[in-house]
């Protein structure tokens, strides 16, 4: 096991690096905090680069606890991959104002369109908020949606912000992330899939016939929602009806409710 007590360390520093948004777009490398989170990404497939656990009682406590419930991943690490880190350190590098005592250092599997499967799926069109992202994952893990969709500008899913607010969810589901809208949209049609595309305009979803029997639920940006472009290659609009005076609902909300309905 390695141990780190100054912030001039040169594995701290790289720590601190692929720990950003930009560290991930360079190094294809998340850092997740807590117990749970890391299991389901090792479960999921991930590859584990660093486990790293502050030197305080908390640090050694989870140390503890794995070495007697998981000790085939304690063992099968070389022993630069097993981090002991001071506590003060530890701190600055988490994300969260009551660190954990457990971080690591993974890379994910992330797919490509090759990897479009006949299913139902959400669709995230051009999404800024991260933490929105984050939330639509974990509303599709929780209606039992296999894969989903970034596409456009669509925030990262593994910023600390995304990954925060998905709560373990990405890794239960097949991530999908591509800039071409339209070629995935495209592609999409071809795994005779039923684009519906959520839009105030579109017909009341309780009323909703289904021409496919697997169905893409498309969702828009926080402000603008879909384009017309975009909507015009839906194969149908639907709304949420709203008998109270709020004019729209938060994209993550509208989504969930639309999921839930959808698998009825």
């Amino acid at each position: 096991m390695r141990s780190i007590d100054s912030d001039k360390n040169d594995l701290y520093r790289k720590f601190v690096i692929q720990g950003s948004s930009r560290g991930f777009k360079k190094t294809n490398r998340i850092m997740i905090e807590g117990l749970r989170q890391i299991e389901e990404g090792l479960k999921a497939g991930a590859g584990l680069e660093y486990l790293v656990f502050s030197d305080d009682k908390k640090g050694e406590a989870i140390l503890a606890h794995l070495q007697q419930s998981l000790p085939e991943l304690i063992n099968r690490l070389e022993a630069d991959q097993l981090i002991r880190m001071r506590s003060d350190l530890f701190r600055r590098l988490s994300a969260t104002k009551t660190p954990q005592g457990v971080l690591a250092f993974l890379q994910p599997r992330r797919s490509g369109l090759d990897d479009i499967e006949e299913g139902d799926s959400l669709i995230i069109i051009d999404v800024q908020d991260p933490g929105n992202v984050g939330t639509l994952i974990r509303s599709a893990d929780a209606f039992d949606i296999r894969q989903v969709f970034l596409l456009g500008a669509s925030a990262s899913p593994w910023s600390e912000k995304g990954l925060r607010a998905a709560m373990g969810s990405i890794f239960h589901l097949k991530i999908i992330e591509e800039t071409d809208t339209y070629l995935a949209l495209t592609e999409l049609k071809k795994h005779e899939i039923e684009l519906l595309a959520l839009d105030i305009a579109g017909q009341d979803i309780r009323g909703l016939e289904r021409q496919k029997k697997y169905f893409g639920l498309l969702v828009g940006n926080e402000g603008n929602g879909l384009s017309e472009s975009f909507l015009n290659l839906s194969d149908q609009r639907i709304r949420i009806e709203m008998p109270g005076q709020a004019e729209s609902l938060n994209v993550a909300m509208a989504a969930s409710i639309a999921l839930y309905e959808l698998g009825r």
